[in-house]
């Protein structure tokens, strides 16, 4: 058990993405909030009171030419168990700031950063614990050299979370081994994701537009919906790369007035929103270079205000999500089956809220990140 100023570490790449709000509730709450945050970009400091260290990674290989990058790559595997390791001096500072700060235990919060801070915190004695989300135990899963380091260094971290069982069967599948494993979501404050009275023609779509979320699947769906029950409206919170094509899908197919294509949102929208949708779409798939999810945020958010899913099989998702109970369940790129779906639990207003209740009762015994955040803190040592 950790005393009163001792802190806990929470190492991750890009600080501040709207998309990833478990990270900032792990630094908020993880060990009552005494965290410190080391990342490699940070959007606006000042949005934490945590103690920030910003890591670079000092090695000026984009100087050399590429066969001699790999070479120095290559020495930093073989040296190390990873390729991109600070150099000894950022290494120092690294160590430095974790002993200034009372550091006793790291989190990464993907496993490539439990990667990175393994062979700096090994030293010192600090165990590492490492969570795999999705893509660092799907797609990254197909560079040998992330193979390698997984088989080499995980056993080495004190343990490791995993949002959905699928992905500790990938790193079983590639001969990795492990202290200890654990099926953790990210959980979800169940709190503020609570059900108000429910708009039966309103269906909700969060997510990124890319191309493992196939927002075109779900327009395209969306589209046949329309054509048996023309008061249908379909919100797509979010943005990326596919934003402006599936605009312009939505007005070829002549739906563009029933689509709302809300962009990027912060938290509280988005709960307003999950609060009064009927139905919550994402149509997760595995992109084309082997992305697979974990088990998607804005799925447990969805439960928890009440939202029936309609989702694939897909990843985690089958595991969480109870077909024909808590929300329904189609193969990939099944636009046919996911729109018949949507307009049966349209049109079934007796079934739509028996379901309603069960994603309620599950996400707030499976999903509340209070009852989730007491077993991490417990497997780390942080509480008895």
């Amino acid at each position: 058990m950790l005393k009163n100023h001792d802190r806990i570490a929470i190492a991750t790449g890009k600080l501040g993405a709207v998309s990833e709000t478990f990270i900032s509730r792990h630094i908020n709450k993880l060990n009552n909030g005494n965290t410190i945050i080391i990342c490699n970009k940070v959007d606006d400091a000042s949005k934490y009171d945590n103690k920030i260290y910003v890591e670079k990674v000092l090695y000026n290989w984009h100087n050399y030419p590429k066969p001699i990058r790999k070479v120095l790559r290559l020495s930093q595997s073989i040296r190390f168990g990873y390729k991109r390791i600070p150099d000894k001096k950022e290494r120092k500072s690294i160590q430095r700031f974790l002993i200034t700060n009372r550091v006793k235990i790291i989190l990464a919060e993907f496993g490539t950063h439990g990667c990175m801070m393994l062979p700096i915190a090994k030293p010192m004695g600090i165990p590492v614990y490492t969570y795999f989300r999705g893509f660092d135990a799907s797609e990254k899963l197909k560079d040998w050299k992330i193979r390698y380091s997984y088989r080499r260094l995980i056993p080495q971290m004190e343990g490791i979370f995993a949002v959905s069982p699928h992905l500790l069967d990938n790193l079983s599948n590639i001969g990795v081994k492990w202290k200890q494993a654990h099926v953790i979501p990210s959980g979800t404050d169940v709190e503020k994701f609570r059900p108000t009275e429910k708009d039966r023609h309103l269906i909700l779509g969060v997510g990124r537009f890319v191309s493992k979320k196939a927002p075109d699947i779900t327009i395209r769906a969306f589209a046949k919906v329309k054509e048996g029950i023309p008061n249908a409206k379909l919100v797509m919170v979010g943005d990326g790369p596919l934003f402006e094509n599936c605009r312009a899908l939505a007005h070829s197919l002549g739906i563009e007035k029933s689509v709302n294509f809300a962009g990027a949102q912060n938290h509280d929208v988005v709960s307003n929103l999950m609060a009064k949708t009927s139905l919550f779409v994402i149509h997760s798939v595995m992109d084309e270079n082997g992305n697979t999810e974990g088990f998607p945020s804005v799925i447990q958010e969805a439960m928890s205000a009440g939202a029936v899913t309609i989702s694939t099989r897909h990843g985690g998702i089958p595991h969480f999500v109870k077909h024909g109970e808590t929300g329904m369940l189609v193969d990939e790129y099944d636009v046919d089956a996911y729109a018949a779906y949507i307009s049966k639990l349209l049109k079934d207003q007796s079934l739509r809220e028996k379901m309603s209740k069960n994603a309620r009762t599950y996400a707030m015994q499976h999903f509340d990140y209070r009852k989730l955040y007491n077993k991490i803190e417990k497997i780390m040592g942080i509480r008895n």
